[in-house]
């Protein structure tokens, strides 16, 4: 009876899924909850190809994600100047809740709008500018009351073909139902968890970047080519090239890759241009939609951030920001100049220079948050700027990973 049982337990051992050990490291004194860190899956040493399960010291599964540049992510907590070991197994994950996405609509000129579990975003396709709209930058969707992902609803409510139609009969018949019918279902109004305030037009929005021509600023316009390399559950990636800019006698193609994790409110977005030789100048910019701005520039940390007021009045407060790890060459409030085209209610940006060569790639951070949103505590634009500074700190200082033997 002995000898079964230890023949059982060989058997049961022998069949366990390969693992590996992972300790995540915080070189600080302050507690990391919920920081997203990675691994190269190459690193790990498990068979090619093999699904992966992260689980934590106490054997409860962590959500994980495998990136499509061959990283597995997933979500750690450790406490200061502490180690915290996870075990990566080959296996199949359980479904998880997603956070990080984002999508393409043709249905509506082409947007691509992507979100966290904090916030949305998106930018502008080939659809809308063959219309003639001048729409350049980034555009801010607000959040609150959940933390699950809302910007498919919204286009579906706001696009259905049935109350579409509807609104175009009455049109013609009762126009007031028509508006009110209309602004039932706009993603512009808010119906219980946020809606979109944000008002972009021919500018950087809320922290594109943009060529310049002396003191000319030569906008992007809309991406011409996408592609979502990734798609949750925690991690959204999109790659989005524009069409040839011409500076003087110079044709540059801008590729812009923009990714946002579950937890995060700002999205890490690489920058860079292809084409002519030579050095070049780059300004990235939150538009302004106040004369006198609330703008804060930390040149020690490297970033910058701006609060305006949210329509209604009684909607609050839009914090903006962007991080640049290297720093930068100026940055400024730049008001329009005498003969810039001046989009109605916007006043200047606040602008980040740094040149780059051609095929070098500007990395930098950019996004923010509503004093609304339900997920985070931010009721100033003093506690949105010591949240800035918090994560900033932890960007120099990332969570160590490494993998160990067993």
């Amino acid at each position: 009876m002995k000898a079964l049982l230890t023949l059982l337990l060989v058997m049961l051992v022998g069949c366990s899924a390969p693992s590996v050990k992972v300790a995540v490291t915080n070189p600080t004194d302050a507690a990391r909850s919920g920081e997203m860190v990675e691994v190269e899956v190459a690193a790990l040493g498990l068979t090619e190809g093999a699904g992966l399960v992260v689980v934590d010291a106490e054997g409860v599964e962590v959500p994980s994600q495998i990136t499509h540049d061959g990283k597995l992510i997933f979500r750690a907590d450790v406490e200061g100047a502490a180690k915290v070991i996870y075990t990566v197994k080959e296996g199949e994950t359980a479904d998880y809740q997603t956070y990080a996405c984002g999508k393409v609509y043709p249905e509506r000129v082409d947007d691509i709008a992507w979100e966290s579990n904090l916030i949305a975003f998106r930018a502008y396709g080939p659809a809308l500018q063959a219309s003639g709209e001048r729409a350049f930058g980034h555009d801010v969707w607000l959040k609150n009351n959940t933390e699950l992902p809302v910007v498919e609803a919204r286009y579906a409510l706001e696009l259905n073909p049935e109350t579409r139609a509807k609104i175009a009969e009455l049109k013609k018949t009762d126009k007031k139902a028509a508006k009110e019918l209309a602004a039932s279902v706009s993603y512009h109004n808010d119906h219980g968890n946020g809606f979109d305030p944000y008002k972009v037009g021919p500018t950087l929005g809320a922290g594109a970047t943009a060529l310049l021509d002396g003191k000319t600023i030569v906008y992007p316009y809309c991406y011409s080519e996408c592609e979502i390399l990734d798609n949750g559950p925690l991690r959204f990636t999109a790659k989005l090239t524009y069409l040839p800019t011409t500076i003087g006698e110079r044709t540059l193609t801008e590729t812009r890759t923009i990714s946002i994790d579950h937890g995060s409110f700002l999205n890490k977005t690489t920058v860079c241009y292809n084409g002519s030789e030579g050095d070049y100048e780059a300004m990235s910019g939150i538009v302004l939609h106040e004369k006198a701005p609330r703008t804060t520039y930390n040149a020690e940390q490297g970033y910058v951030t701006y609060a305006e007021p949210v329509e209604p009045a009684e909607a609050g407060e839009l914090y903006l920001a962007m991080y640049f790890p290297e720093g930068w060459e100026g940055a400024e409030d730049r008001f329009w100049n005498k003969g810039d085209d001046k989009p109605k209610g916007a006043y200047g940006h606040a602008a980040v220079y740094n040149t780059l060569s051609e095929g070098e790639v500007l990395t930098y951070w950019w996004g923010g948050l509503w004093n609304k949103v339900t997920a985070v505590e931010v009721p100033t634009k003093e506690a949105f700027d010591a949240l800035v500074a918090e994560v900033v700190a932890a960007k120099k200082a990332p969570l160590q990973v490494e993998v160990v033997a067993e």
